[in-house]
Parts: structure tokens; sequence; C-alpha cells
């Protein structure tokens, strides 16, 4: 159950990225990279908390206005993490 509750918080995370960049959504991004950066410290260790933690930094970045390439390597990260541990 809670496996698939960090899915279905990761895929918003990742479409909120998608949102920033038009400028959508700035309230809600500081709690999502708040999110992400204690899930990646929590269960810190491999690849997957790497992306997460970058994850929580760039969605601060983004909410700042910030916005790069990484950003859609990042959310395709999450997606993809997201749709397995929704599938599982």
């Amino acid at each position: 159950m809670i496996i698939k509750l960090f899915g279905f918080l990761d895929l918003l995370s990742a479409f909120l990225l998608i949102l920033l960049k038009y400028g959508i959504g700035e309230t809600f991004a500081y709690f999502f990279a708040g999110y992400l950066i204690l899930k990646g410290l929590l269960f810190f260790g491999g690849i997957n908390t790497f992306f997460d933690l970058a994850g929580g930094v760039l969605l601060i970045l983004a909410a700042q206005g910030i916005y790069s390439l990484f950003y859609w390597i990042v959310i395709l990260w999450l997606f993809q993490k997201s749709l397995i541990s929704l599938l599982s």
C-alpha cells in the first residue's frame, strides 16, 4: 500500500515539474520538493534516492523559474518509477 502511495506522489511530482515549466503550481512545488528530499534521505543508498534528491532540488529551482534540459530526465525517471510502483 505504501509503495502505491509513493508511486502516486512521484507521478504528481513529475506532473508538477511539467506544469512548473508553464508557471503553474508554484505553491505545491515546495511540498512535493520536501516529500522527494525526505524520501531520498530516508531510503538513502541507490540511484533511486539520487533521483529523488535531485527531483526535490529541481522542484525548488523550477518554482524559482530556473529550468533546464536535465529536468526532462528527472521527469521521465519519476514517471517510469511511479508506473512501476503503481503496477506492482
